[in-house]
Formats: structure tokens, sequence, C-alpha cells
């Protein structure tokens, strides 16, 4: 149940359903964590008009939180991707994994958010296994299927109009709440097309952009809205053996990458973030399915606020990366590829890269001491200049289709 309703900021504070609420963090009694719900109205077809509220995690110095004030330039949002949720993404509480932690610890007020269909957001229509993908139907035969069946809500879900709201109403709320006008946004993987979109549609509520491995980015991708909600299914489900054997530990090169644990300890933290889909089939993470247009070189053009994109050698979207670095019309950008390091660099060794660009360009919107440039990050985490990877004629997948990246 929800304890209290700040309702001058939109913000409900979440009881210790959600672990309660501004309550210290037990390894760093410096830093604070206050979990929260934004409420906004939904204009998601499959429940437009009705509440929806949307999760936010932040993570900050006591100093902060007490006084209700951060310093212009000291506040950043995390969006996370297409299947991981904002605490798994990055909040893993262990040794120096918290990428959030990290750059709180640096004096920063740091939030994260469940987009709509995610983690401790609304999940609508997803409650109901008939309305997952049919082709993923046979995997929770038995558990808890008896056989395949039709969709009851014969759509995809959540659309690129949709999320930029979610986005625009964490943002607002935030802004508010702190008493600064921009934010600096960072996106992991499906974050970025969302974190990318928002900028292009509020450029004037960014302050800067990371970016870690941006899904869904192709330069010809369309720019025409298709017609919504698109016919489909509005829920897809990545299983433990595919996310983390196939996508994560079946794409590693290096010896050493993952510690001994840690793709245990992110199943725990799977579970946590998604109890309902752990119990449907072998276990898994439930997604909102997502119709997607523009983020491509056309809107990537329209990005002039600056910008740092980060990719792992190991990762398979390291050329279209590329590409939306060299499509983005920001004077001041940076491209970091990162050795040793594959999509999911932030439960990898090389966590600290990320942790370590980020703050740089957080605090003088500079890589290696430079304003623009190519960078590489060795297998021991230095960083020095370096070309971009060689580019394909690849212009990227399309994006008008169900999203499955990250």
């Amino acid at each position: 149940m929800i304890a209290t309703r700040v309702a001058a900021l939109g913000l409900l504070a979440c009881s210790t359903l959600l672990g309660g609420c501004n309550s210290a963090s037990t390894e760093r009694t410096d830093i604070v964590t206050v979990d929260r719900l934004v409420r906004r109205v939904s204009d998601v077809p499959a429940n437009a008009g009705q509440p929806l509220d949307l999760f936010v995690r932040e993570r900050a110095p006591a100093s902060v939180v007490n006084s209700g004030k951060a310093q212009p330039g000291k506040v950043a949002l995390f969006v996370h991707g297409g299947y991981s949720p904002a605490t798994l993404a990055f909040d893993v509480q262990y040794r120096d994994y918290s990428w959030m932690e990290a750059l709180a610890k640096a004096g920063y007020d740091v939030f994260a958010m469940d987009m709509t269909g995610y983690g401790r957001s609304s999940r609508p229509m997803m409650g109901e296994p008939c309305n997952l993908d049919p082709s993923q139907q046979k995997l929770l035969i038995g558990k808890p299927l008896a056989a395949e069946c039709k969709a009851k809500y014969p759509y995809q879900l959540v659309s690129s109009d949709t999320e930029t709201a979610d986005i625009d109403a964490v943002v607002n709320s935030i802004l508010k709440l702190r008493g600064v006008d921009k934010i600096t946004l960072i996106g992991w993987s499906g974050g970025g097309i969302r974190t990318g979109t928002y900028t292009v549609r509020h450029p004037e509520k960014v302050e800067k952009l990371i970016i870690q491995a941006s899904s869904n980015y192709g330069r010809n991708n369309p720019d025409a809205k298709p017609n919504l909600p698109r016919a489909g299914f509005p829920m897809t489900i990545q299983m433990r053996d595919v996310g983390e054997g196939k996508r994560w530990l079946g794409t590693q090169k290096c010896d050493g990458m993952v510690e001994p644990g840690m793709p245990d300890m992110i199943w725990k933290m799977n579970i946590d973030a998604d109890p309902v889909g752990a119990t449907w089939g072998t276990g898994g993470l439930r997604a909102p399915t997502r119709t997607y247009w523009g983020w491509n070189a056309n809107s990537a053009r329209k990005i002039t606020v600056p910008t740092l994109i980060m990719v792992g050698e190991e990762d398979d979207l390291r050329t279209t990366n590329a590409q939306l670095f060299e499509d983005l019309g920001s004077s001041q950008k940076a491209f970091l590829r990162i050795a040793c390091a594959t999509h999911f660099a932030v439960w990898e060794a090389q966590h600290r890269v990320l942790q370590r660009a980020s703050l740089e360009w957080l605090r003088s919107t500079t890589l290696n001491g430079q304003r623009t440039g190519t960078f590489r990050a060795d297998e021991t985490g230095r960083i020095d200049p370096a070309p971009l990877p060689a580019l394909t004629a690849s212009s990227g997948a399309p994006t008008g289709r169900t999203a499955t990246a990250d």
C-alpha cells in the first residue's frame, strides 16, 4: 500500500513493500536510498486515462536529500533497456558494481526509473500469460498454461510516444523536487533509444546525454509514426537460459570478465524484479512489446547536447553505436569502445570503466581530458585515443517492430 502522497509533485512515497523510504544504505552511511512512485495519467492505449505508476529510485548524499535541493549540473536519471529494470541494471549493491552509488559517492543526485511494463511500475495487460508472444507460449506449457491461447489484448503495448511520456513525467518531478532546470540522462541498450528520443523531443530539459550500447539505432529507420496501437501481442519474456546463457555469458571472449557468483546474484535480482515472470516456465523477465519509429540519422542530427557513447568490443551493437556517434549533431561528443566487455558490461569487470568515464563526462564534459574524440579502454581499463571501429554498410535493424534488446 502507499503510505503518503505528495500531490504537489505527483510523487507517491513508498511503503515497506518497496523496502521503505528515505532509508540509509546498510553499506554506505553517507548515501541515502529513497524509493518513490511517480503517477501520471496513462496514454498507453491498453489503459488510457487510468492512473499509471512509475517506480523511481534515488541514490544521493544525505545532505542533498535532507536539504531538498541539488546543485545545477549534479542531477542524473538512468533509463534501463529492454528486459532489466532500473535496480537490476544500475544499482547492484555488491562490492562496487552499483553505477548509481558510484556517482552518488561523487556528490551527484542520481535517479533511476522503471518504464511502464517493468519492475515495480504498472504492467497493464501483463499479468495474463495468454498475452505473451505466441511463439513463446510453448515455454509456459504446464507452468502456468495448459495449452497455447489467443491474446486477450491483440496489440503491442507501448510506443515511442508513451515511453517519452513516461520519462517526461519522471523528469518533471525530479526537476521540481530538486529545484533544477535540466538533467543528465544515462541510458543502457533500449535506454539509448528512449533517452535519445526524449532528448530530440525535449532538448530544453537535457543537460548531457550518456549512452551505453544503444539498441534499435538505424540510419534509415522510418520517421513516420505508424498507426497505433499496432496489431500483435502486449508482452514478451526472456528466460534465464537466453538472457544469461546466450546473450551474456555466451558472448564473452576474455577470461575473468564475470566474477564467480555474479550470474546467480543477477538471477536473484531478476526474481525480485519480476516475481511473476520467475514462476512462468523455467523463469524469466517479462517485458512489454514496443512500437518504435525514428532513432535514425535524422533524429541523431537533432541531438546537440554533449553526448558520450560507450560500447563493449564484444557487443554486436558496436557498429550501429559508432554510426550513431558519427551522426550526432553535437559539437561535443565522445565515443568509447571497451575491450573485454559485452553488452552487459554493467555486471562485468569493466563496469569500472563505465563509472569512471561517465563521471568525467558529468564533471567536465570531457573524456580522457578531451572534449571530443574517439577512444578505447584496454583490458586494464586504461583509456587512450583510438579510431572508431570499422563501419559496415549496415544501417541497423528497422525499429517499427517488437524490440527485444536489453
